[in-house]
């Protein structure tokens, strides 16, 4: 057994037995607790904690899900797994409608302006999403001429992303059908955090991608000021879904460990984080939802964009490329 599988299985610091490992690089996960509590977004059973490792910084949540615990933990309406509107592979604008073209607009930003520019300013290619959901983030891609693959373990997932013309495999980059050096880039877009062996999976991310091609990774980023300011009542926290609680160093860091050269490395904000913590801290939950919430959200964005000036968003992206010298 290896000492990921023996973290998966062990209980919080200080329980009996040895101290979990950190998935990173395998050292005691016997520290004091940085933050506590329960599961917020849909309200399980269970209270968890986080934990930093001494040494390389990667923080982790104690006790942590095992795979018995995914259809729990991830029901049919985990946000990931429910398509966009009018969801399609075409490219343009044509089959887009109502919602649909507002979505279409925020992501053409998000490659465009935002994120995953430096990506998607490199051409053209072939693409892997790992943890892809119903395809929303790899469809745009392909809206632009890039030719997209998804991974993605909710067989509910996978068929929206199919049907909207995605090849997909239903299961995870340990089984998956490719061949080496298959791929221009990988992409985990707020996956990585889910994956109980974070650096097996940048390794085998590594494996799949061609000599000189990108891994692009967006995670919460664990040093912005949200975490800070809201401590367990963070949204982007997501106990007990997020197995590891990502900073830029302690991301670069594991990307080095997997054989991957940073070469970029980015904070942003989600829109919806700030209003979503604002509600765990007056009502312990999220109240407003739906439309209502999307409304205020993009009301409150040119305040978003203009804090993330000043301070580090709580997503961060690192960029880093297959060198095999």
């Amino acid at each position: 057994m290896s000492a990921t599988d023996t973290y998966i299985n062990a209980g919080a610091a200080g329980a009996d037995g040895p101290a979990p490992a950190c998935p990173a690089c395998g050292g005691p996960l016997d520290g004091p607790v940085l933050l506590a509590g329960p599961d917020r977004l849909h309200g399980k059973p269970g209270h968890f904690s986080v934990i930093r490792c001494a040494g390389c910084g990667l923080a982790s949540t104690v006790p942590r899900l095992g795979l018995e615990d995914f259809a729990e933990y991830y029901p049919e309406t985990y946000h990931a797994y429910e398509p966009l509107p009018e969801q399609r592979r075409r490219r343009g604008l044509g089959r887009l409608r109502g919602l649909g073209i507002v979505n279409h607009l925020r992501l053409e930003a998000v490659l465009r302006l935002g994120p995953y520019r430096p990506l998607f300013r490199r051409g053209p290619g072939r693409l892997l999403d790992v943890g892809c959901g119903t395809g929303d983030l790899a469809l745009a891609f392909d809206r632009h001429g890039w030719s997209v693959a998804g991974v993605e373990p909710s067989a509910a997932a996978c068929t929206h992303a199919v049907a909207a013309g995605m090849e997909v495999h239903n299961g995870t980059l340990d089984d998956h059908p490719w061949q080496p050096a298959s791929f221009d880039a990988v992409v985990f877009n707020h996956s990585l955090e889910h994956i109980p062996d974070p650096l097996d999976a940048l390794r085998r991310a590594a494996d799949v991608v061609k000599p000189g091609g990108m891994v692009a990774v967006a995670v919460p980023n664990f040093g912005a000021w949200h975490r800070r300011a809201f401590g367990p009542l963070w949204y982007q926290l997501d106990l007990p879904r997020h197995l590891q609680h990502f900073d830029g160093d302690s991301l670069a860091g594991l990307m080095r460990r997997a054989g991957l050269r940073p070469v970029a490395t980015t904070t942003a904000s989600m829109r919806p984080s700030l209003l979503m913590s604002l509600q765990y801290v007056l009502f312990g939950r999220a109240r407003l939802t739906g439309r209502p919430m999307r409304l205020i959200t993009w009301a409150a964005t040119p305040l978003i964009l203009l804090i993330d000036r000043f301070a580090a968003g709580d997503c961060v992206h690192v960029f880093a490329v297959r060198d095999d010298a």
